[in-house]
C-alpha cells in the first residue's frame, strides 16, 4: 500500500510556532519604542505650536500673554493620554511650556519619564530627547 500523507505534521506546526515566537520577542520591544518616539514627537508638535501661538500674541502686543490671559487650553495645549500639557513661569518677558508624561501610560518609559519644556529662549529640555 502507498500512502501519500498530506498535511503538516505537528513537529513541523510547532517549529513554526517556535519561529513566530522567536520574531514576536525581538519584534515587539522594537515597535513599542517607535511608538513611545513617535508619541514623544506629537507631544514636542504640540509644544511648539504653542511655542508659536505666544511668539504670535507677543507680535501684536510686545509681551507674552500672562496667566490671566493664558492656559494650556487657550494655546490650543489640551491634554492627550499620554502627555498632560501645562504652561508656567509667565511674565510679560518668559514662560514655559510643559508636556509631563501621564503617570500609568508608556510614556514615562520614554526618556526616563521626563518632562518635556520649551521656553520663551527657545530651550528645549531634556535636550537628548529633542532631535533637531
Amino acid at each position: 500500500m502507498n500512502h501519500s500523507s498530506r498535511g503538516f505534521t505537528l513537529i513541523e506546526l510547532m517549529i513554526v510556532v517556535v519561529i513566530i515566537g522567536i520574531i514576536a520577542a525581538i519584534a515587539y520591544p522594537s515597535y513599542k519604542s517607535y511608538v513611545r518616539e513617535a508619541r514623544r514627537a506629537e507631544a514636542q508638535a504640540v509644544l511648539l505650536d504653542g511655542q508659536i501661538k505666544q511668539e504670535r500674541y507677543r507680535a501684536y502686543n510686545n509681551a507674552y500673554a500672562t496667566a490671566a490671559q493664558l492656559t494650556a487650553e487657550s494655546l490650543g495645549l489640551n491634554s492627550a493620554d499620554y502627555y498632560t500639557f501645562t504652561v508656567t513661569n509667565i511674565t510679560s518677558s518668559t514662560y514655559t511650556i510643559n508636556a509631563a508624561p501621564v503617570a500609568g501610560s508608556d510614556q514615562v518609559n520614554d526618556c526616563g519619564g521626563a518632562t518635556l519644556t520649551v521656553n520663551q529662549s527657545n530651550t528645549k529640555t531634556p535636550a537628548g530627547c529633542w532631535k533637531d
